[in-house]
């Protein structure tokens, strides 16, 4: 890369969706990324090399999200933060559907949908409580969670 990169936005998406500052990263060249990556195949980065990263509903559309996350923590810089935004599969209606449905089955019917072409799946879903796990396992200290049991998206402020 020519320029020095200390920020970065996981799973950015279009150009007008990537987090503010931030280099784009994303799998899907449709989006037009700064960088093509993989993120399944690690970070690009040095160890200790960024300021800040940003995962927004992202990390569940990789395979192995403790992969990504231990990745994250290697390129982070100590004190450098991580924003990670996940959808939350104990929203609301996603509760009441899993009352009738196994929601595992339900949603892997719905990310296969027409309308979703285009789009990768979602191949973990995550909680509040799978989450913290996660993170924490990775080595992160939790600075701030912004979401209700039943909220659409758990949001995490994250300190290497």
């Amino acid at each position: 890369m020519d320029q020095k990169v200390t920020k970065i936005d996981i799973g950015c998406g279009m150009p007008d969706q990537k987090y503010k500052d931030c280099f784009g990263l994303d799998v899907n060249p449709d989006y037009n990324p700064d960088l093509l990556h993989n993120c399944e195949e690690g970070l690009p980065f040095e160890d200790s090399s960024l300021e800040f990263i940003n995962s927004d509903n992202s990390i569940e559309h990789v395979k192995n999200p403790y992969f990504v996350l231990q990745e994250c923590y290697r390129c982070l810089k100590s004190g450098g933060t991580m924003r990670l935004i996940v959808p939350n599969c104990q929203y609301f209606p996603l509760v009441i559907i899993n009352l009738f449905f196994d929601l595992d089955k339900f949603w892997y019917w719905y990310m296969n949908r027409k309308f979703k072409q285009g789009r990768s799946i979602h191949y973990v879903l995550l909680t509040k409580h799978l989450t913290k796990q996660l993170v924490e396992a990775a080595g992160f200290r939790i600075k701030k969670v912004k979401g209700k049991l039943y909220s659409k998206e758990i949001k995490f402020l994250l300190e290497k």
